[in-house]
């Protein structure tokens, strides 16, 4: 699995989460639509040509996050690796809205283990509070 570095090189959900690989995804589902739904809003915020056109009712609250993740840092790319775990978190642990960065802690332990072996590594300190500020972008684009 090559290191995800750059936003263009996180990669759609059935790699990350092969059907094999629990018994819960063998079926597309809340997982997998989170993912590729949040994958999308960082490509668009990274403006990566992979970025699909956004259409649908969700268009204004999917164009907000846009603008609030552009804002988190100048260079995405730099920071892909913390992008990477908090788009895991919104995905999969789903916190609560109000989720602060104590409680993100132990969900940002569970997405390292998961993403490992794509050259996620445990981010610095100061990506903590960005990591937290990427989750709240992301938390409501995603499904219910």
């Amino acid at each position: 699995m090559p290191a995800i570095t750059r936003i263009d090189q996180i990669p759609p959900s059935h790699t990350v989460f092969p059907a094999s690989s629990h018994p819960d995804l063998q079926q597309p589902g809340a997982v997998h639509h989170g993912w590729n739904t949040g994958r999308q809003l960082l490509l668009h915020a990274a403006d990566s040509p992979l970025a699909k056109p956004i259409t649908g009712q969700e268009r204004p609250l999917r164009q907000q996050a846009i603008t609030y993740l552009r804002r988190l840092s100048p260079h995405l790319d730099e920071v892909a690796g913390p992008l990477a775990l908090a788009l895991h978190i919104s995905a999969v642990q789903q916190p609560p809205a109000a989720a602060d960065t104590t409680s993100l802690i132990p969900l940002i332990r569970e997405a390292l283990a998961d993403l490992g072996d794509w050259g996620i590594r445990a981010p610095l300190p100061e990506h903590i509070d960005l990591i937290t500020r990427a989750v709240h972008a992301l938390q409501p684009c995603m499904p219910d």
